[in-house]
C-alpha cells in the first residue's frame, strides 16, 4: 500500500506542475456557427489573429445544436462537437493551428439549457416516451404533479401552430411507423409514443389478422406475445429503480421483437400500415380523428397551441423561449453527464479556459463553479494517473486513486493562494451586475463577460447635463412621463402577467403547498400568494440574490427587504402579512434546521432566485429598453439608462476595484448579445452633447413625415415613441460614405427588420404573441418611403447634413472607447468583425457575416506603411485626419495589442488614476498601469489618455469646422500630472515619439498632436 499510496502522491505533483494557467491577455469572440464560420474556417483566421495581438480565440459553443438552427445555444447533445461546423478531425486541426500561430481558446459552455426539440435530443426523446420514469426524468426541471388535473404525471408541449383541435382535424397530426416503434408527426417533428399505448394500434382489427393467418407459422403467437409484453411494462408512473431499469429493458425488446415481425412478416406490415392509415382519419370527416385523439390522450405529453405554453407549461425553460428548457445542472449525474467533453477538451489542451451561459440560470452558481474546478482538476489527475501507471497494477491503483483523490483535490485547490489568488480553470461568467453590484464574495471565477465594463465606458462619454435635456425634449416629443423606473415596473410586471406567467404560477403552487403547512401562514390563498409574489419579483432590483442553505449575504438580505418594502407600498390594499411571510420565507429567517418543511423551503427559494433573472432579463432588455430611450444608447445589456452619465472619478473607482478583486475579469464594448455594437454607440452618445441641435432635427423631421404616418387602431402609425426610435437608430447605423442606391436598398432592409423586432418587443401596439399586422405593415412602410432616393426627399437629404456634422465626433469617441478597453483592469475582449469601423443593430444584424479577407488586407497594408523607419508617426497622422478611414479603427486595436502582447508586466500591477488640469480638463479620462515591483528589475508603467465630448470641445474653439481634435490649438493649456508615476520619459506606442515630461506633466497638446488618443510607455521597443 505504501507503492501505491508514493504513486498516488506522484500523480499529484505531476498534475500541480501541469496546471499552470495561460491567462489571456486579449480574446476575440467569433460566431462558429454554419453560413458563418466553421471550423476550417476559423483555422483560416488564427494567423490575422496572432498578428493583430489578441493571444485566445473566443468560440462560440461548439457542441451538437439542432439540425439547421441558427441559435448555437440550442444543444440538443451534450457528447459531441456539432458536425454542421466540420469534422473532429477539423476541429483539432483548428486546435493545432491555433496552438501554431501561439493563441489559446477559451469556449463558451451551455449548462442552463438544451433544446427541446424531439428526434434530435435524446435525453428529451426518452422524457416525452417515459415520462416520470425516463432515465432523464430528472435532467430537467419538470413540475409532474401540477394544479391542472390533466396535466399530472404529464408534460405540456406547447408545439403547434394552432388550437389542437383544428391541427388535429386538418389532419396535420399523424401517426407513424418506423424501426419497431410508433411516432406522432406534426411537420417535420417525430413525437415518440408511451410503448404501452402500442396496444391501441396493435390491438385492432386483430381478429381480421388471425383469420388471415389462420394456418401462420408464429406470427400471431408473437404479436400477442408482444402485447402482452406490453400490458406487463411498468407505467411511466412508476420512478423506483428496479421498474424504471425494467421499463428501459423491455420496451426496447419489445420494439426489436415489433421491427422483426413486420419485417419478416408482409401479412403483419400490411396490418401495422393499415391500422396506422385509419387512426390518422380523414380531413372532411371530424369523427375520424376520435381513435387518434384518444390515442394521443394516452401520451406522457399533451399536445397544444404554442401560445398556451405561458398560462400552463409545466416545464421550466430559458426565459420564455417554448424550444429550449432548463437542465438541472445541480444534480451530480447531469453535471456529470454534460461537461464530461468539456473536460475532456480542456484535459487535452484544446482550450485554456470556459466562459458560463447564462449563469444566473443556475439553481446554485457558487456550488456549480465549485464542481466545476473540481471536475477540472480531477479530471487533469485521472489523465496523469493514467499516463503514469503500468497497466498491471491497474486494479491496485485505482483503488489507491479513488482513497487519494479527495486530499489530492484539496492540494491542487491551494494554487489559488499560491498563484496570486489564482484558480486552477480560467473561467468568466456571463453575469450581468446592475450599477455598483459586485460579484458575489467567494465564487471561484475570474471574472464576467465584461458587460459592467461596456456601460461603465460607455457612461463615460454622456454628456450629463445634456441627456437632462434629451430627456426633457423626448418627453415632450413622446408627450408621455420620462421616468424609466416605472416604465421598468410595468414592463416586469407585463412579463409576468403573460410570457412568465406559468413560472409564476409554479412557483406560487409550491408557495401555496408551504404555507398551508404553516398554521401561521395557511389562511393565505393561492390568489393572494401569486399576486404578492408577482409584486417582489417586479420590484426587485437586481438579476437575482443568492441564498443557499441558510447563508444570507449583507448584499442579498438588503435586495429583499428593498424588494418586499417596495411590493408592499405598491400595494396599500394589500394584506402586509403576506408579503412580510414571503420576504421572511426568502431570508430563511422562519426555517428551523429540524423542520422537514426546511428542504422544501430552500427549494422554493432556489426557483424563486432562478425565476427574478428572467423576469428582469425580459422586462427590462427585451421590453422597458424598447419603450424608453430619451437616448438609445443607454439602453444595453446591464445598462441602467435611469443612472445616466459616469463621472471621471466613478470611472477611476470602478476599475481601481476590478484590479484589485477580478483583474482577469473580460472587458466587452461589444458582444453577440448587445443591443447596438460599440461605434454606434459612440455615435449616438454625441446627441447628449448637442441636445438642443437634436431636438430642432427631430421635430422638424417629425412635421415633413407627418404624411408619411397612417392611422391604425385610430391612432398614428408609427406611434411618435416608435419615430423617435427610428430617428435615434438611423442616426447611428447610417453609413461613413454617401450609400448608394444598393446600399440605401439593404440599409432600408436592416432598419425595417430592426423596427420590426422593436416594436414587437416594445408590446405596445403588437407583440409576437399577438401581432398587428397592419400596425407592422404602416411602420414598414414609413421606413421605406423616408429612406427612398427620391428627389423632393426633404427629410433624407436634410438627415445625411446631420449625419455628416456629427460623424467624425462619434468616431474619435469610438476610439477613446476602444482604448479604454483595450488598457483599462481587465481581458479586453474583441467581438468579430469590431476591429475596423462597424455599426450592427441588434441580433441579427450583429450576427452578419465578416469579411476577413478584407481585415487581413487591410492589416498588412498597416503592417507594410508602419514598417519602414520613421513611418509610424505619418501614417497616424493620415489616419487621425481621416477617422472614416476603417484601418485607423484597426490601427490603435494592432498597436495596443501588440504592445500588450509584448509587455503584459505592464498590466499586471497598479493602477493609478492621473489628474488633468488645464482649460480642457473635463475632456479627459487618464491613468496609468505600472508594472508589480520586483527585485531587480525597473518597474515600467504606461499612461493612457482617452479624450471625451468631443462635439462640446470643438464648439468651444472658434473656425473648429472640420478640423480634427489635435495640438495646442485644441488642448491650449491641458496637461496630465505623470508624479504618481515617477517618470520623465515617454514614448508613444501609436506615434513612435518620445516625449519628456520634465517638471511631472505632459502637456496634451504635445502628445495629442498627430492622433486622438494616447498611449504611452515608459519602456517600449517601437
Amino acid at each position: 500500500m505504501n507503492d501505491i499510496t508514493e504513486i498516488a502522491r506522484c500523480v499529484a505533483e505531476a498534475v500541480l506542475q501541469r496546471i499552470r494557467r495561460r491567462e489571456p491577455i486579449g480574446t476575440y469572440r467569433v460566431q462558429i456557427e454554419p453560413g458563418n464560420v466553421t471550423f476550417r474556417e476559423a483555422l483560416e483566421i488564427a494567423a490575422y489573429l496572432a498578428r493583430l495581438g489578441v493571444s485566445h480565440l473566443y468560440a462560440s459553443p461548439c457542441r451538437k445544436a439542432r439540425l439547421g438552427g441558427a441559435n448555437r445555444y440550442a444543444i440538443v447533445d451534450y457528447g459531441q462537437l456539432d458536425p454542421q461546423l466540420g469534422t473532429e478531425e477539423d476541429y483539432w486541426a483548428m486546435v493545432a493551428g491555433l496552438h501554431a500561430q501561439g493563441l489559446g481558446q477559451i469556449i463558451d459552455i451551455v449548462p442552463n439549457h438544451m433544446s427541446a426539440a424531439p428526434g434530435e435530443n435524446p435525453w428529451w426523446d426518452d422524457v416525452l416516451e417515459n415520462g416520470p420514469s425516463a432515465l432523464h426524468a430528472l435532467h430537467f426541471d419538470i413540475d409532474w404533479r401540477p394544479v391542472k388535473e390533466e396535466l399530472r404525471n404529464r408534460i405540456l408541449l406547447p408545439i403547434l401552430g394552432g388550437q389542437y383541435g383544428q391541427v388535429l382535424e386538418a389532419g396535420e397530426l399523424t401517426l407513424a411507423y418506423r424501426n419497431g416503434a410508433f411516432f406522432v408527426r406534426y411537420c417535420e417533428t417525430w413525437l415518440p409514443l408511451e410503448p404501452r399505448s402500442y396496444r391501441a394500434i396493435l390491438g385492432r382489427r386483430l381478429d381480421e389478422l388471425k383469420q388471415t393467418l389462420a394456418s401462420d407459422g408464429g406470427e400471431i403467437t408473437e404479436l400477442e406475445s408482444i402485447l402482452t409484453a406490453l400490458e406487463h411494462l411498468p407505467s411511466p408512473t412508476r420512478t423506483d429503480a428496479a421498474s424504471v431499469a425494467e421499463r428501459q429493458r423491455e420496451k426496447e425488446v419489445v420494439k426489436g421483437r415489433l421491427r422483426q415481425l413486420v419485417e419478416r412478416s408482409p401479412a403483419v406490415a400490411e396490418f401495422v400500415e393499415r391500422n396506422v392509415q385509419e387512426l390518422n382519419g380523414q380531413a372532411d370527416d371530424p369523427h375520424s380523428f376520435d381513435a387518434l385523439d384518444a390515442l394521443l390522450d394516452l401520451q406522457v405529453y399533451r399536445l397544444c397551441h404554442w401560445k398556451a405554453a405561458d398560462d400552463e407549461i409545466n416545464y421550466r425553460r430559458f426565459f420564455d423561449i417554448n424550444e429550449l428548457a432548463a437542465v438541472c445542472t445541480e444534480n451530480a449525474q447531469v453535471f456529470a453527464e454534460s461537461h464530461r467533453i468539456v473536460f475532456e477538451l480542456l484535459v487535452r489542451g484544446a482550450a485554456d479556459g470556459l466562459r458560463i451561459d447564462h449563469i444566473d440560470g443556475l439553481y446554485a452558481p457558487s456550488e456549480y463553479l465549485e464542481r466545476l474546478q473540481d471536475g477540472y482538476v480531477s479530471a487533469i489527475g485521472a489523465s496523469v494517473y493514467e499516463q503514469m501507471m503500468p497497466p498491471a497494477n491497474a486494479p491496485e491503483a485505482r483503488a489507491a486513486w479513488s482513497e487519494v483523490e479527495p486530499a489530492f483535490r484539496e492540494q491542487v485547490m491551494r494554487l489559488r493562494s499560491a498563484d496570486e489568488g489564482g484558480l486552477p480553470l480560467y473561467v468568466v461568467a456571463e453575469k450581468i451586475l446592475i450599477g455598483d453590484e459586485p460579484l458575489p464574495d467567494g465564487w471561484l471565477l475570474d471574472g464576467t463577460t465584461g458587460y459592467e465594463f461596456l456601460n461603465l465606458a460607455n457612461g463615460l462619454a454622456i454628456h450629463g447635463p445634456g441627456l437632462a435635456e434629451l430627456e426633457k425634449a423626448y418627453g415632450r416629443f413622446v408627450d408621455g412621463r420620462t421616468d424609466f423606473r416605472e416604465a421598468a415596473h410595468e414592463s416586469k410586471m407585463l412579463i409576468l402577467r403573460t410570457s412568465m406567467a406559468s413560472s409564476l404560477q409554479l412557483l406560487a403552487q409550491q408557495l401555496n403547498r408551504i404555507s398551508s403547512r404553516r398554521r401561521r401562514s395557511r389562511d393565505f390563498t393561492l390568489n393572494a400568494l401569486r399576486v404578492a409574489l408577482r409584486e417582489i419579483i417586479a420590484c426587485f432590483p437586481v438579476y437575482r440574490t443568492y441564498i443557499r442553505r441558510g447563508e444570507v449575504s449583507d448584499r442579498d438580505r438588503q435586495v429583499v427587504l428593498r424588494a418586499a418594502a417596495q411590493a408592499k407600498r405598491r400595494n396599500p390594499a394589500s394584506d402586509a402579512a403576506v408579503f412580510d411571510f414571503i420576504r421572511d420565507l426568502l431570508l430563511l429567517e422562519s426555517s428551523d434546521e429540524a423542520d422537514p418543511l426546511v428542504r422544501e423551503e430552500e427549494w422554493f427559494v432556489g426557483r424563486f432566485q432562478q425565476l427574478t433573472s428572467p423576469v428582469m432579463a425580459k422586462g427590462i432588455e427585451d421590453t422597458a429598453f424598447y419603450r424608453w430611450f430619451p437616448l438609445v444608447s443607454l439602453n444595453e445589456v446591464g445598462g441602467d439608462p435611469a443612472r445616466g452619465a459616469v463621472a471621471v472619478d466613478e470611472f477611476h473607482r470602478q476599475n481601481g476595484r476590478r484590479q484589485q478583486r477580478w483583474p482577469r475579469s473580460l472587458l466587452a464594448s461589444t458582444t453577440h448579445d448587445s443591443k447596438r455594437s460599440e461605434d454606434l454607440r459612440a455615435r449616438i452618445n454625441v446627441l447628449s452633447e448637442i441636445p438642443h441641435e437634436w431636438r430642432a432635427a427631430v421635430n422638424r423631421w417629425a412635421r415633413w413625415n407627418r404624411s408619411r404616418r397612417r392611422e391604425v387602431d385610430g391612432e398614428p402609425a408609427p406611434s411618435r415613441n416608435d419615430e423617435y426610435l427610428f430617428y435615434q437608430c438611423l442616426t447611428g447605423v447610417w453609413p461613413l460614405e454617401k450609400p448608394d442606391a444598393e446600399t440605401l436598398e439593404r440599409l432600408t432592409e436592416r432598419m425595417q427588420t430592426y423596427m420590426n423586432k422593436a416594436i414587437h418587443e416594445a408590446k405596445t401596439r403588437t407583440s409576437w404573441i399577438n401581432p398587428n399586422a397592419e400596425y407592422e405593415s404602416a411602420v414598414r412602410a414609413f421606413v421605406a418611403a423616408l429612406l427612398h432616393p427620391r428627389p423632393r426627399n426633404r427629410f433624407l437629404a436634410d438627415f445625411e447634413a446631420f449625419h455628416e456634422r456629427i460623424v467624425d465626433w462619434g468616431l474619435y469617441g469610438a476610439l477613446s472607447q476602444t482604448l479604454l478597453k483595450l488598457t483599462s483592469p481587465g481581458v479586453p475582449d474583441i467581438y468579430q468583425g469590431q476591429e475596423i469601423w462597424d455599426f450592427s443593430l441588434v441580433d441579427p444584424d450583429n450576427r452578419r457575416p465578416v469579411d476577413f479577407a478584407c481585415r487581413r488586407a487591410m492589416l498588412e497594408e498597416l503592417e507594410r506603411e508602419a514598417g519602414g523607419a520613421g513611418a509610424l508617426l505619418p501614417l497616424a497622422r493620415r489616419l487621425a485626419v481621416r477617422p472614416c478611414n476603417p484601418r485607423t479603427k484597426l490601427f490603435l486595436i494592432w498597436r495596443a495589442l501588440q504592445f500588450r502582447r509584448r509587455h503584459p508586466e505592464m498590466f499586471r500591477g497598479d493602477y493609478v488614476p492621473l489628474e488633468v488640469r488645464g482649460a480642457a480638463a473635463e475632456h479627459v479620462c487618464a491613468f496609468g498601469r505600472r508594472s508589480p515591483v520586483s527585485e531587480g528589475a525597473n518597474q515600467s508603467a504606461i499612461i493612457v489618455i482617452a479624450p471625451r465630448w468631443f462635439a462640446r470641445l470643438a464648439s468651444s474653439l472658434p473656425d473648429s469646422a472640420g478640423a480634427p481634435p489635435l495640438g495646442h490649438r485644441v488642448w491650449r493649456d491641458t496637461r496630465v500630472i505623470t508624479e504618481p508615476l515617477g517618470r520623465s520619459e515617454w514614448r508613444s506606442v501609436l506615434t513612435g515619439q518620445t516625449l519628456s515630461a520634465d517638471v511631472c506633466e505632459l502637456a496634451l497638446g504635445e502628445v495629442l498632436a498627430d492622433f486622438p488618443v494616447g498611449l504611452l510607455a515608459s519602456l517600449c521597443e517601437d
